[in-house]
């Protein structure tokens, strides 16, 4: 049952290989948000996709009516909510199969109110303890393995296998860098005008060409980058699918973003990546612990007192606008991060023989 961000389901994957495993004599459902499922119907990790789309199942009756008695139908003997940050919607959706073992994390109040926590408790057979409260992510979803009774393995970046081709209109001639200015909130948004800098001074010093992309709804924020960036830059915001996204990042030669999904795929296909991060959760998504084995993407932040916040930010900063911890972060450090990881990739490039 995983109904979260693209994201959070790419840092899975590494651990999907390995329920994979330990359940390798049991048919796999995975009950997926919609808005990734045609990427996981492609992956070795599961038998079946059901795709969930969460705001239908918020408001209208019927459909959710039509899920849950699905669910409830279809037989199976053992759930799994391996989510850390339980939603309510997940744990409804654990409760209307039936299944003889109901299994999911202890979790946190991030995405729940106390007193739903407390009755959605019930719901499960079985509740794993964190054995990790400050870890990163990659390394709680292993732990939630082990505890399942599987073998005890390092974490590792997840690998995304080449899953399509790009149609002819969205290949971009010559090496190019990718820059994804959105966030799903407006305060992660590092400002525009950051970003324009950056890709001018970026392209200046790499010869390498821009291209924005986004998602439809990030469409204005492209633009607004795009109108600030003196030299031309190739603006494919709403043109691309999840699975187009993918392989446009797999051929750039680096990813600059906010603390988005584009970074976390861009590790799973081997391609630099460097993120402008908050702290709001810092240290779980990103950054990447210097242990963890493949392309970790580069984190710059600016350190302050409040890290760890959960995004309840009290500091003062203009409604809709970064929140100070994002906002703090200087175009310099940015452009220091990409030229240092342009840099280690030439290096490689070198040592190779490429």
């Amino acid at each position: 049952m995983r109904l979260d961000a693209i994201g959070d389901f790419v840092l899975w994957l590494d651990a999907a290989k390995e329920l994979r495993r330990l359940y390798r004599d049991r048919r796999i459902t995975l009950v997926a948000n919609a808005l990734w499922a045609d990427l996981a119907r492609l992956l070795p990790y599961w038998d079946e996709v059901l795709a969930v789309d969460e705001r239908r199942f918020e408001r209208r009756r019927l459909y959710r009516w039509r899920l849950l008695h699905r669910l409830s139908r279809s037989g199976f003997e053992i759930a799994l909510q391996p989510i850390h940050s339980r939603k309510l919607v997940g744990d409804l959706l654990i409760r209307a199969t039936g299944a003889a073992e109901r299994i999911g994390p202890s979790g946190d109040l991030s995405n729940i109110r106390s007193w739903q926590k407390e009755i959605s408790d019930r719901w499960y057979t079985r509740l794993l303890p964190d054995r990790a409260p400050a870890g990163m992510e990659l390394k709680r979803n292993a732990e939630l393995v082990a505890d399942l009774g599987g073998p005890r393995f390092a974490a590792a970046v997840p690998c995304l296998p080449r899953l399509t081709e790009l149609p002819r209109e969205l290949h971009v001639a010559g090496p190019y860098f990718i820059v994804v200015p959105g966030a799903a909130w407006s305060d992660k948004r590092w400002p525009a005008e950051r970003f324009a800098a950056v890709i001018g001074e970026f392209q200046r010093r790499s010869g390498c060409r821009p291209v924005l992309c986004g998602s439809e709804a990030e469409v204005p924020i492209c633009a607004a980058v795009a109108a600030q960036v003196r030299t031309g830059t190739v603006d494919l915001s709403g043109r691309t699918s999840l699975l187009q996204l993918i392989e446009l990042i797999r051929g750039a030669s680096l990813v600059i973003g906010n603390d988005t999904s584009a970074v976390h795929i861009a590790a799973a296909v081997d391609t630099p990546a460097v993120a402008v991060l908050g702290g709001g959760h810092f240290g779980r998504f990103l950054p990447y612990p210097d242990d963890i084995a493949g392309c970790r993407p580069r984190a710059v932040y600016q350190p302050m007192e409040c890290f760890g916040c959960s995004w309840q930010c009290h500091k003062p900063h203009l409604p809709g606008g970064p929140v100070p911890c994002v906002s703090g972060v200087a175009v310099e450090q940015v452009m220091d991060a990409a030229l240092a990881a342009l840099a280690q990739v030439s290096r490689g490039a070198s040592a190779t023989g490429a």
